[in-house]
């Protein structure tokens, strides 16, 4: 009864790079469900930044696993005064932070050079 039509996973993966001295992008493609906790660590010291940019663009599928992930990230975040943006999530991952309300808790921005722009401008 399985109607619906193959869909090549693709393979989490994450990579960083920090833009100027206080903002840090977190580059996320493919697959993020449970085999991606390892991409979804966000492992690295928030103390010194402003701002967290965490670049949706190459995500081809998003559960609650990744949400969580993000829900972690934006706690630590906060408690170290640093924001955390989304940008250019694709429609289905836009639609999981809507009917979940986590839309409401991050700035996003349809492109990463929106959000860096944004960021610039503060």
């Amino acid at each position: 009864m399985d109607d619906l039509p193959d869909r090549e996973e693709r393979a989490a993966g994450c990579s960083t790079e920090l833009v100027g001295d206080d903002v840090l992008v977190y580059r996320l493609t493919g697959d993020l469900d449970m085999g991606a906790r390892e991409a979804l660590a966000f492992d690295v010291p928030l103390d010194a930044l402003r701002a967290v940019v965490v670049d949706l663009a190459d995500v081809t599928f998003f559960d609650s696993t990744a949400l969580n992930a993000l829900l972690r990230l934006r706690a630590a975040a906060i408690e170290r005064q640093v924001t955390v943006h989304l940008a250019a999530p694709p429609a289905n991952t836009a639609r999981v932070l809507e009917i979940t309300d986590a839309a409401l808790l991050f700035p996003r921005h349809p492109s990463l050079a929106s959000a860096l722009k944004t960021l610039a401008a503060d």
